[in-house]
């Protein structure tokens, strides 16, 4: 079996030659086409010097261009870097300089962006994408498992974001449990309408379709279009605004008695609404098959495709993933909450020239031109390999059959009066109200208390106030954990994945 994610890659474009790999904008382009791009766009970039660990920005809303240029990138072996081109110039200054980009890959609106803080870049190379141009014939580079693939950086929730170092062997081993987990084979026919520069949309979407040996559709989310193309697929995954948006089309029920093909459809990147998935699923016919991940490691657990399961778990650990829940209390009897922790072949190798202090293993070599140093900060806790626990941030519990439930971050969580409220508890049980479309719970600063709880809810229906919310929470919930304040809104802040901005709402009480 190949030992990277290049060189699995490369075979599966072998064994699939004459078969469709990607649609996009109605064209097709078959596995021996898309490589043979490759192999040229990677020779481009060869030629202008770029060897393996230079790190490679692409920075485009053209996803066809987007998609060309991650392979090229790839089969160069250099590292990629996706970046939302929607970033402000001093987001991309940031981005730019911190991971010491050699060539940034970008549209005519992006590379004006970059222009303006050009000072701060002087040895970046900024190239129309995608790649064109002549090549001195392509070299294959000599990659292990062990050398860096993918350069990722975090939310940046608490600080600058930070870069998160994946192997090839990272990728390779994610990518294998995701497809045996999901039942993946080249028979899959995989929508993908998610952004290219999140790890969602890249790669468990694009890039498993490809080592997979299926056909990959890309396209923008669009509801009525994406409706139409889901009928011609097997796998549609999507982040839970997406399915919102599917539940406010008149004719959404109508359109999928229609289809006949879709055998699978998963959600992540942010938790779905409780109160929403038995409506999703009803219509759909098929349920929704949840999974939890970070940037720092994949996908960690998935539902089984053959449930039952319990209600509002993020399912089980993939193949050569550990999950333990860590806690100082005495678990006597059901399950306690606790911090989330993790380890196996999935974790990423290093913050990205920081010292961190949380790492499940040394840095992998991230060279530059053949200077040989690593600028991957180690992960302590372990003996190398994937022998260390991750602490992922999150709170949950786990029951008898391993399966996974988060209750929250760490971060979110509220100690009012010295009492632990856990946000999406309060949540579960605020969006049960008749009149609440969501809500986000947050806990501010209490003199008295230390923090007090405060609700944020979208209302969907307008005459829902706070005295019937209050009525509604008070025996359904504990004093310490009912709401000191609420504050309807028309919609709540969320990232371009659908995540809910916290820290945004938190200002509006201060």
């Amino acid at each position: 079996m190949a030992q990277t994610f290049l060189h699995a890659l490369q075979e599966t474009f072998a064994k699939q030659a004459p078969r469709h790999a990607i649609i996009a904008s109605g064209v097709p382009l078959r596995y021996d086409e898309l490589n043979r791009n490759s192999r040229w766009g990677a020779a481009i970039l060869q030629s202008w010097g770029v060897r393996k660990g230079d790190r490679v920005a692409i920075c485009t809303p053209n996803k066809r261009a987007v998609f060309a240029d991650v392979l090229a990138v790839l089969y160069a072996g250099a590292v990629l870097l996706p970046l939302n081109p929607r970033f402000t110039r001093e987001e991309l200054r940031f981005f730019l300089k911190n991971s010491g980009a050699r060539v940034a890959l970008v549209d005519d609106e992006v590379a004006a962006v970059i222009e303006l803080v050009r000072q701060d870049l002087p040895d970046l190379a900024v190239v129309a994408s995608p790649l064109t141009g002549p090549t001195d014939g392509y070299r294959v580079p000599e990659i292990g498992p062990d050398d860096p693939c993918l350069l990722m950086y975090s939310s940046g929730t608490t600080g600058w974001p930070k870069g998160i170092v994946h192997t090839h062997g990272n990728v390779l081993s994610s990518l294998r449990a995701l497809q045996q987990s999901w039942r993946m084979t080249p028979d899959d026919v995989v929508l993908n309408v998610l952004p290219l520069f999140h790890i969602h949309g890249l790669c468990f979407a694009t890039l498993l379709t490809l080592l997979t040996g299926g056909c990959l559709i890309l396209d923008d989310f669009e509801p009525q279009r994406t409706l139409q193309q889901i009928g011609d697929c097997s796998v549609f995954m999507a982040v839970p605004t997406i399915y919102y948006r599917f539940l406010e089309q008149p004719n959404f029920r109508d359109v999928v008695k229609t289809w006949q093909k879709p055998r699978l459809f998963t959600c992540g990147s942010a938790p779905i609404r409780a109160e929403v998935l038995p409506e999703l699923e009803a219509i759909l016919g098929k349920p929704v098959i949840n999974r939890y991940g970070m940037t720092e490691a994949f996908v960690i657990t998935s539902l089984p495709l053959d449930g039952p399961w319990p209600n509002g778990s993020v399912g089980l650990p993939l193949d050569g993933v550990e999950v333990r829940v860590v806690t100082d209390e005495p678990r006597l009897s059901g399950s306690v909450v606790g911090a989330v922790q993790i380890r196996g072949p999935n974790l990423f190798r290093g913050y990205w020239k920081q010292a961190m202090s949380e790492a499940p293993s040394p840095p992998a070599p991230f060279p530059r031109g053949g200077e040989g140093r690593s600028e991957a900060a180690p992960l302590a806790g372990g003996e190398g390999g994937d022998g260390a626990w991750f602490d992922t941030g999150d709170l949950g519990f786990l029951d008898a059959a391993g399966f996974l439930t988060l209750v929250g971050r760490k971060n979110d969580l509220i100690i009012t009066s010295g009492f632990n409220v856990y946000p999406q508890v309060v949540e579960r049980v605020i969006n049960e109200c008749s009149g609440v479309r969501e809500s986000a719970v947050l806990g501010v600063p209490d003199e008295r208390k230390g923090e007090r709880v405060v609700a944020v809810v979208v209302r969907d229906d307008p005459t829902l106030d706070e005295d019937r919310l209050r009525a509604f929470l008070s025996d359904r919930l504990v004093d310490y954990q009912r709401p000191k304040t609420v504050k309807f809104v028309d919609t709540l802040p969320r990232n371009a994945m659908g995540k809910v901005l916290r820290r945004e709402m938190q200002g509006w009480f201060l």
